[in-house]
């Protein structure tokens, strides 16, 4: 792979991070549960190649905030699974930077 240089970074990086903001848009938006987009978004999830525990932690919270929202939990409970479902995109779009020099 040919290293960034100046501002530029990777394509993989750039499609990493492009469909990890799809994803965020996504959850940050939604207020009912379909199959497919729920096919999409792990799909998502997984051709980023995280770490297994990284996967992990963000299939649950994916799923716990679509759960609340198929059980009809009380908003304010919706609302907080989507806000950690968000940090947890966060978290791994920021693990996911271009480090300097590699």
């Amino acid at each position: 792979m040919v290293p960034a240089t100046g501002d530029v970074a990777p394509t993989p990086w750039r499609d990493r991070q492009a469909a990890l903001g799809d994803l965020r848009r996504g959850v940050a938006v939604q207020s009912s549960v379909n199959a497919a987009d729920g096919v999409r978004a792990r799909r998502i999830l997984f051709s980023l190649g995280e770490t297994s525990g990284d996967l992990l932690v963000a299939l649950d919270a994916l799923d716990r905030f679509e759960r609340a929202i198929v059980e009809c939990d009380d908003p304010s409970v919706i609302e907080a699974r989507r806000l950690n479902c968000l940090a947890v995109l966060d978290r791994l779009a920021a693990n996911g930077q271009p480090r300097a020099g590699c």
